[in-house]
């Protein structure tokens, strides 16, 4: 069992119990019994794919469960919403480099840099169409320019187990998706919605922005939004 599947276990037992929720509480989240779950928090058994998925739906943070970091929203999400499925694309490019401009300018290096660059490579196959039928896992492993054993390597699972994962014939259950946020510091939201732009580590690095230079940067992205008449902030076209 991983660290980081771990402290994941001793977060999920804080927080039920600061929600004030019993094991059957939780159990009944998650689509399982009381007994299930207590083996679940005990670390007798793995929380499955579903069971993980099921927290999400629930609105629980998994972000947080698993990496101790809370999932955020931002602006940028709500620009990427509002922006119409033909120019999101573009959109995407226009809000990587702008944040690039403001890491720049706020002096942001070392490791918070290092992640960027590689969500920058996710988001990159996330939306374009090429890749546009394949899976996160997929997505994932071309962004880091890796083999299918190199990925199940970094999983700890068999190959044969991680290619079913990437064909998604089965969900990673949350034992991988730890490994995956400590090896590679991708957060489970981005597997969990698989059909959505995520923008988590985008979020993440806004948030340690400055207002005034949130705002120049707002500001900067909506302009470019207006030149293709994307127009966040009055719908979709």
């Amino acid at each position: 069992m991983s660290n980081a599947y771990d402290k994941m276990l001793n977060r999920l037992n804080a927080y039920r119990q600061m929600q004030n929720m019993s094991q059957e509480n939780m159990g009944s989240v998650m689509g399982i019994t009381q007994s299930h779950y207590s083996k679940l928090e005990k670390g007798k058994k793995i929380i499955s794919g579903e069971e993980l998925y099921n927290l999400k739906k629930n609105n629980i943070d998994v972000d947080y469960l698993i990496s101790g970091r809370g999932s955020l929203r931002t602006v940028l999400d709500e620009l990427m919403e509002q922006c119409s499925s033909k120019k999101r694309a573009e959109l995407l490019q226009l809000i990587v480099w702008t944040v690039q401009q403001g890491m720049e300018s706020a002096q942001i290096a070392g490791s918070a840099a290092a992640l960027f660059t590689r969500e920058i490579e996710l988001l990159r196959y996330q939306v374009f169409p090429h890749t546009s039928k394949r899976t996160i896992w997929y997505k994932i492993r071309m962004a880091n320019e890796m083999t299918q054993s190199e990925m199940a390597d970094v999983l700890d699972v068999s190959v044969k187990r991680y290619r079913e994962i990437e064909k998604g014939n089965t969900r990673a259950n949350a034992e991988v998706v730890a490994s995956l946020y400590e090896n590679l510091g991708y957060l489970p939201s981005i597997i969990l919605e698989e059909d959505v732009v995520n923008l988590s580590c985008l979020n993440h690095i806004w948030k340690a922005f400055e207002k005034e230079l949130q705002d120049e940067l707002e500001a900067f992205i909506r302009k470019g939004c207006g030149l293709w008449e994307c127009r966040p902030g009055e719908g979709a076209k």
